[in-house]
C-alpha cells in the first residue's frame, strides 16, 4: 500500500482523475526496489488503482 500511496502521487487530475501508467511505476523503481517480482507488483498496483478510480466514478454519480 505505502508503494501504491507513493506511486500515485503522481496522477493527474485534469480534467478529470487519470489513471496511473507504467511511467509512474518506473519512476518509483527508480528510487525503490520492487518488493516482490515486477510483474506482481506491477498487478498489484494496477488493480489498487483500479479500485481508486471505481471509488471516484461512485462518488460522481
Amino acid at each position: 500500500m505505502s508503494a501504491f500511496n507513493v506511486i500515485a502521487r503522481g496522477r493527474s487530475y485534469h480534467p478529470v482523475t487519470m489513471p496511473l501508467d507504467g511511467s509512474h511505476i518506473n519512476a518509483y523503481l527508480e528510487l525503490y526496489e520492487a518488493p516482490c517480482e515486477l510483474h506482481i507488483f506491477v498487478e498489484c498496483v494496477f488493480a489498487l488503482d483500479n479500485l481508486f478510480l471505481d471509488r471516484v466514478r461512485e462518488k460522481l454519480t
